[in-house]
C-alpha cells in the first residue's frame, strides 16, 4: 500500500493531501488527480427544456443550441439529454461539431448555424447527414451543384440579415434566393431564419421581425414548406410574436438568462456547477503582499488558502480581488492576482478551514450561491463568456 501511495504521489501532487486514491468522476469514465471540475446536472437540463416548452407558442418546435461545446457543458450528453426531453433537432456552429454528435450517436436533425466556407465543405455536411446555413446565392450555387452531382435533392435553412450585420442575404436577395431554389430539383428549403441583434430592444426587434416575415411571406405565396424560425432566448422569453414554428434557446437550456429582469417569466436551473478545493494553507501576519504584483496586501493576521484554479482554467484574470469563493458556506474572497493555475482566498472568517475543503466557484454551497451572471458582473463581461470560457482541461462530471 505505501508504494502505491507513493506512486499515486508522483502522479499527482494533490493525492497526497488526504486520500490515496485519485479524484473520481472524470466525463470519460477516468480519474483526475487535480481536484477542480464542473458538475453537469442533466436533470436540470431536461426540467429547463420543458419549462421552455411550457412558454413558447402552441406547435411550436425547440430546437437546442449546443455550439461551443454546448456553451462549455458537454455537448454529446447534453445534446441527448434535450432530445429525451423534447427538443426536436440541435444547432451547431461548426461542421465539425456536428460530426462530433453524428459520432456520438445523434440521429435528430443538426442545422449548422455558422457560415460554410469554402463552398467544396458543403459536400462534408451533406455527407454527415448535416442541414447546412445558406447565407449566399454562391452557397446555393455549389449545393446545387452537390445535389445534382449526388442525384439527391439537398435540404438547406436560408438564413436572412435582418439587421444583425453578421451573416446573411439581404431581404431582397434572399426573395431572389428562394425563386431560384424553387426552380431546382437539386435543393430543398426547408427553413429560413433570422438573428435579433438586441431583443430588449423591442422597437428594431419588431422592424427585424417584419422585414423577417416579408420574405416568408413570399416564399408561403410560392407554396413552400418550411420551418420558419427567428426567437433565441432573449425573444422567446420577451416576444411572443417572435415564436413563429421554432425557437432556437442556447443560453436558457443551460438555465441561464440573457438578461436577469425575465426570471420571473420562466423556472430555470443552472445546469453547471464549478468546484475545487484548498490544496495549501497558510497563516500570514499584517501587510504581507499575495501573488503577482503585491496587488494586495493582509491588513491584518490572515488564513490564505489556495486553490488550483487560475486563468488557464478559464477563471478569469479580471476577477482578480473582485471575485469570492463559498467554503465551509462563507463568503471567501480572492486576494491577489488571478495566475495561471492557482488563486489564493482569505478564508479568516470562514472558520475550520482545512485542506481538502471544497471551495464552490460557481453554484450552491450551504445557504448561498454565486451565479454565473454574478461572476460576470466581477468579470466585466456577459454571463455567456463565462460559461463558454471554462477550458477543457477542467473535468466535466454528470451527475
Amino acid at each position: 500500500m505505501k508504494n502505491k501511495k507513493q506512486l499515486l504521489f508522483r502522479r499527482s501532487e494533490i493525492v497526497c493531501q488526504g486520500s490515496a486514491e485519485p479524484w473520481r468522476g472524470h466525463s470519460d469514465g477516468g480519474s483526475f488527480y487535480r481536484p477542480t471540475w464542473a458538475e453537469i446536472n442533466l436533470q436540470n437540463l431536461k426540467q429547463n427544456i420543458k419549462s421552455i416548452s411550457g412558454l413558447v407558442k402552441p406547435r411550436a418546435k425547440i430546437l437546442a443550441v449546443v455550439k461551443a461545446n454546448a456553451y462549455g457543458h458537454m455537448a454529446l450528453p447534453c445534446a441527448k439529454a434535450a432530445l429525451a426531453a423534447g427538443a426536436s433537432a440541435l444547432g451547431v456552429s461548426s461542421i465539425e461539431e456536428g460530426i462530433t454528435l453524428r459520432r456520438g450517436g445523434i440521429k435528430a436533425p443538426i442545422l449548422i448555424l455558422g457560415s460554410i466556407f469554402p463552398f467544396v465543405n458543403l459536400s462534408l455536411a451533406v455527407k454527415n447527414n448535416l442541414t447546412p446555413t445558406i447565407s449566399s446565392l454562391q452557397g446555393l450555387a455549389e449545393l446545387a451543384r452537390i445535389g445534382a452531382r449526388l442525384g439527391k435533392r439537398l435540404p438547406f435553412h436560408l438564413k436572412v440579415d435582418t439587421g444583425m450585420g453578421r451573416v446573411g442575404l439581404t431581404p431582397s436577395s434572399a426573395i431572389s434566393a428562394i425563386e431560384k431554389a424553387a426552380a431546382r430539383k437539386e435543393v430543398s428549403l426547408e427553413g429560413i431564419y433570422t438573428h435579433f441583434s438586441s431583443s430588449l430592444d423591442r422597437e428594431f426587434t419588431d422592424l427585424q421581425l417584419e422585414k423577417f416575415l416579408a420574405v416568408t411571406n413570399f416564399a408561403k405565396k410560392l407554396k413552400l414548406k418550411f420551418t420558419a424560425h427567428a426567437a433565441n432566448s432573449g425573444a422567446l422569453l420577451t416576444n411572443k410574436k417572435t415564436h413563429l414554428d421554432m425557437v432556437r434557446p442556447g443560453l436558457a437550456v443551460y438555465g441561464l438568462l440573457p438578461f436577469e429582469t425575465e426570471k420571473q417569466k420562466i423556472n430555470l436551473s443552472p445546469v453547471l456547477s464549478w468546484k475545487t478545493r484548498v490544496v495549501f494553507m497558510k497563516r500570514v501576519p499584517a501587510k504581507t503582499p499575495i501573488s503577482y504584483d503585491r496587488t494586495f496586501v493582509t491588513g491584518r493576521s490572515s488564513l490564505i488558502a489556495t486553490l488550483p484554479v487560475g486563468y488557464a482554467d478559464g477563471y478569469l484574470r479580471s476577477l482578480s480581488n473582485k471575485a469570492e469563493a463559498l467554503i465551509n458556506g462563507r463568503r471567501c474572497p480572492v486576494v491577489g492576482r488571478v495566475t495561471m493555475d492557482m488563486i489564493m482566498v482569505d478564508v479568516t472568517k470562514a472558520g475550520g478551514v482545512s485542506i481538502g475543503a471544497e471551495a464552490v466557484l460557481l453554484g450552491a454551497q450551504g445557504s448561498d450561491n454565486i451565479s454565473v451572471e454574478e461572476m460576470a458582473r466581477w468579470a466585466n463581461t456577459i454571463n455567456y463568456e463565462i460559461a463558454c470560457g471554462i477550458s477543457a482541461r477542467v473535468p466535466r462530471v454528470i451527475v
